[in-house]
């Protein structure tokens, strides 16, 4: 989806935030894959002032509290996704930007699918942020109790290296902030789930 995991890559070094990144497999071979952010009053506050729209293709809202809330959904075929992933890495090959950078979706052998999101470029663009250690000090502190979490749902996980819920059909990890700006040995560098499609 456009943007939706690009976000999620430069938006642990502006400020902080929580997401929620969910990818439901159906069985009529498409695929929705939704995102819901929420960004801090501070962040929100310096996207707002420089003009542009942070919540350009969803549905945006400015909270009581200062905070804003995106919602962005997106459902197509599973093959117009992984078309889609494509172009945006030949994209990236030719120097442009791969708004879907990091993600990865094939299909394998038989009704099934693998979704993969790859964690480690996460982690290397937080670490060539070029950030000081006086900031990231401070990035430490400002990150404590925020986290992405990533969910996948389908028929059925046939694999997956994140948490598997009882019925067996979504897969998930949870992802500290901190664990971008300092080791983690609990956070692999990859998310990867094989989904039964029908």
């Amino acid at each position: 989806m456009k943007k939706l995991l690009f976000l999620l890559v430069v938006l642990p070094l502006s400020a902080c935030f929580d997401a929620d990144l969910d990818f439901v497999v159906h069985d009529d071979e498409t695929a929705t894959m939704s995102a819901h952010m929420l960004l801090g009053p501070e962040m929100y506050g310096m996207i707002a002032q420089s003009g542009q729209d942070p919540c350009e293709e969803g549905v945006g809202k400015v909270n009581a509290d200062g905070t804003f809330s995106c919602r962005v959904e997106k459902t197509d075929t599973i093959d117009n996704l992984i078309a889609e992933i494509e172009t945006g890495k030949q994209n990236a090959a030719s120097g442009g930007v791969n708004h879907n950078q990091g993600v990865t979706v094939e299909r394998m052998d038989g009704p099934y699918v693998k979704l993969l999101f790859d964690l480690a470029e996460l982690k290397q663009a937080a670490a060539e942020s070029g950030a000081d250690a006086s900031m990231m000090g401070m990035l430490q502190q400002a990150f404590q109790g925020h986290r992405i979490r990533m969910k996948i749902t389908g028929k059925d996980i046939v694999e997956t290296n994140g948490m598997l819920s009882d019925d067996g059909r979504t897969a998930e990890i949870i992802i500290p902030l901190r664990a971008l700006i300092e080791p983690d040995t609990n956070l692999p560098d990859q998310f990867v789930t094989i989904v039964q499609t029908e």
